[in-house]
């Protein structure tokens, strides 16, 4: 049978047997492959078995989904592939490539994981490919509502939420706050403050206080209304989020 192998430097930690078509893989605990790092977004990288082949596809994580090496968004997976999310590695096995090919198979996996410093250096080289060495953090709002969807870009040191006309993200229905929240940029950090009153603001189904910090893919709660959170970092033609 398929399977995945996860590795934290020489020492395997655990073997996936592929027995269903959709293999989820982050830091929270309703992930298939759970791996408790903060290398790793929430929801960092899926897994999905399409006709015969599987497609690992990159969830726009903070930190990128790499495969031997190279940064993906998306690649049907090879047996023997190395699969390197945060500093942990995951090696694809599939059982029928590997009993015609496993004396050829090189034994690299241990080379293969990335640590802080390398997976810098992968970051920079494909900036000076794309003829920029500078990062640039960008930030912005997904708002679902009513079936609608609309995107605003954060480039203000602050952001309002709410049903008030003045409002920089307006919120539409029955019983949603004139003001319902402030996201305060902080350098790299984003920051979301409830304005209080008898509204609450969820964030991944949580009740949040003052400064909570937002992630890439948050998923920010105002009644019946869903706001999704995204942070990428520029490099000229390269977005990496």
């Amino acid at each position: 049978m398929d399977k995945l192998i996860l590795k934290f430097g020489d020492r395997v930690i655990k073997e996936y047997l592929i027995t269903k078509n959709l293999i989820k893989i982050g830091r929270e605990p309703d992930n298939d492959i759970v791996v408790d790092s903060a290398g790793l977004s929430r929801h960092h990288a899926k897994i999905e078995e399409i006709g015969e082949d599987y497609v690992l596809s990159d969830l726009g994580s903070t930190n990128g989904t790499f495969v031997n090496k190279k940064k993906i968004t998306q690649v049907t997976l090879q047996h023997a592939d190395k699969i390197i999310v945060g500093k942990h590695l995951i090696i694809f096995q599939s059982e029928q490539e590997e009993e015609e090919t496993a004396p050829k198979t090189a034994n690299f996996e241990s080379t293969m994981v990335l640590n802080t410093q390398q997976q810098k250096e992968l970051f920079a080289l494909q900036a000076k490919k794309s003829g920029q060495e500078h990062a640039e953090k960008n930030a912005k709002l997904i708002v679902i509502q009513s079936d609608t969807r609309k995107e605003y870009k954060l480039t203000k040191d602050e952001t309002v939420m709410g049903k008030s006309p003045n409002s920089d993200v307006k919120l539409e229905g029955f019983l949603v706050p004139q003001l319902a929240a402030k996201i305060k940029k902080e350098g790299d950090t984003y920051l979301i403050n409830p304005y209080g009153g008898w509204v609450s603001i969820f964030v991944n189904g949580k009740q949040i206080g003052r400064n909570w910090k937002l992630y890439n893919n948050d998923i920010i709660k105002v009644r019946n209304i869903e706001i999704i959170f995204k942070l990428e970092i520029e490099l000229d033609n390269l977005t990496l989020k």
